[in-house]
């Protein structure tokens, strides 16, 4: 072979492989058989040894690490593994995890009997095939399949493998409208079932009298105009439930009151919404150990909460506020967090929040400044502040001008340790009220603002913080960029997107120097 190489002297002192000449040419096939046989085996046989060389990595794992990955991907593609070698050819069979979506899984057959056809023997044969170990999560979402005593045996024989989680969503379509689907009995007394997700329109429910949910603790229901108790028959079977989510529309003809009373429930997230012709409806909630609450408040919902002193965490999303929500902040009022999402606040609808620590306030309709004061007094222990302006309606900013209290609050003075502003503009009056705060809190550590820049220029905002007095020493100014980008091919999403933190600029007193155009010692993450 060496002496075929010295006689080529087209390929002596070559700088580049053949494998460069055969892909840049016109004709690389051609090109290919133009070399003598010999020295085609001779490539051949390098690249075979190169290819033993490389290691299999992904076959050099265990099986339960590869059965593990494929837990994470949709079961019709786990299934497609066995083509790869004879050792893939049963290893979906062990995976802990099913899931299955008609309408994603054979999405050029969704509507009419041939689609509904293939997802159940696909599901049909997967449950069939598959070993005897137990499933952990077991995921089901059905929009077409006709058919629902399958989805009952599929149910089962989930239940039967001692399922942990499960997650089942049954919708009515314009191909099968107007069906109803009972739950099975044995999934109200399976000892494994730790998580249970419901999605659905046309779902029933018939627990047994006693023995239900025995190992229950989270529960997620999403309702499409359910019955008159069909929720509170659902929650009762669960006595020992820890975490409950409900979402979805109510018509308040048919139910007009909700009654949660679980002792064990530590966790309730409840957004529900209103036909607008119909009436409000009556929430009532007794949760001696409830910690966190998150509410999407419907201006036709009427909240009461009893034995609500544990809590700790609150999340309350407002469209706008009513008489009745002063009753529903009075009985948090205890808590060490809060977030709290409004058009606009005015301060008679505010408690003293004697207890609370950390404080997130989104505004839609009015500016945080008109109402910084009114926060901190209602705050005394305040020691996390986050304000985020999400203003849309036209003023004319030029005008305002921050009026700071004619006393200093103490509050500030004493307790308040970080500052986050959202939406900064870097209009002229909130430049005036972030002067304001640092000049003022004396044991400020850092206050962070998120900023898309419109009426002031970068080098101009950073030079004007870094010249403002600070009541604390300590206390560092980060400023945090939001880039707003196109959306990309793999997303649907809106074109505003906020970057986590793409450019951050930290300051301090001592960097800046009046003879230097742009202050020393920012740390500009973007470059």
């Amino acid at each position: 072979m060496s002496q075929v190489l010295k006689n080529d002297r087209s390929l002596q002192g070559s700088h580049f492989t053949v494998a460069e000449v055969i892909k840049t040419s016109p004709h690389p096939t051609l090109l290919w058989f133009s070399f003598p046989s010999v020295l085609r085996s001779f490539f051949l046989s390098l690249v075979l040894k190169r290819r033993a060389k490389v290691k299999d990595r992904i076959n050099a794992l265990p099986d339960a690490l590869l059965c593990h990955i494929l837990s994470f991907l949709p079961t019709k593609y786990a299934v497609r593994t066995t083509i790869l070698s004879r050792r893939w050819k049963n290893l979906w069979t062990s995976v802990p995890n099913l899931y299955f979506n008609d309408r994603k899984d054979f999405p050029s057959f969704q509507a009419g009997p041939y689609g509904s056809n293939l997802f159940t023997r696909f599901v049909d044969r997967v449950l069939y095939f598959r070993d005897s170990s137990d499933i952990k999560k077991f995921r089901l979402s059905v929009t077409y399949t006709d058919d629902l005593s399958h989805v009952d045996g599929w149910l089962c024989t989930a239940i039967r493998r001692n399922v942990v989680e499960l997650d089942f969503e049954l919708c009515q379509s314009h191909y099968n409208q107007y069906r109803e689907f009972e739950l099975p009995q044995s999934l109200f007394t399976c000892r494994t079932l730790t998580v249970l997700k419901l999605s659905s329109n046309c779902i029933t429910y018939a627990p047994p009298t006693s023995g239900c949910f025995p190992s229950l603790k989270f529960l997620y229901v999403t309702v499409h105009y359910p019955d008159t108790d069909s929720i509170e028959k659902l929650i009762s079977c669960c006595s020992i439930l820890e975490n409950l989510n409900i979402d979805g529309i109510l018509r308040c003809d048919v139910v007009s009151n909700i009654h949660i009373s679980v002792p064990t429930l530590k966790t309730l997230s409840i957004n529900l919404s209103v036909d607008p012709q119909y009436h409000d409806y009556n929430l009532l909630i007794n949760g001696p150990k409830l910690e966190n609450i998150d509410f999407k408040q419907d201006l036709s919902s009427n909240y009461s909460l009893e034995h609500s002193k544990s809590l700790v965490k609150a999340n309350i999303v407002l469209k706008e506020v009513p008489c009745r929500v002063v009753a529903l902040l009075e009985a948090i009022s205890n808590v060490k967090y809060l977030s709290l999402s409004a058009e606009r606040l005015k301060e008679w609808y505010l408690p003293v929040f004697p207890n609370l620590s950390q404080l997130k306030v989104v505004l839609y309709d009015s500016c945080y400044w008109e109402m910084l004061v009114m926060l901190l007094r209602k705050t005394p222990n305040l020691e996390d502040l986050i304000l985020e302006d999400r203003t849309i309606c036209q003023r004319d900013y030029s005008k305002l001008r921050w009026n700071p209290p004619k006393f200093l609050l103490v509050y500030l003075r004493s307790h308040l340790k970080t500052i986050t502003i959202r939406g900064f503009k870097g209009r002229e009056i909130e430049r005036e009220v972030s002067k304001y705060l640092l000049e003022n809190a004396k044991i400020l550590k850092k206050m962070r603002i998120y900023t898309s820049l419109v009426h002031i220029t970068e080098k101009e905002l950073y030079k004007e913080f870094l010249m403002f007095q600070r009541g604390s020493v300590t206390c560092q100014v980060e400023f945090i960029k939001i880039i707003f980008c196109a959306p990309t091919e793999l997303s649907n999403e809106s074109s505003n997107i906020e970057n986590a933190m793409p450019y951050t600029l930290h300051l301090e007193n001592e960097l800046y120097k009046e003879d230097s155009d742009v202050p020393k010692g920012f740390n500009d993450l973007s470059s």
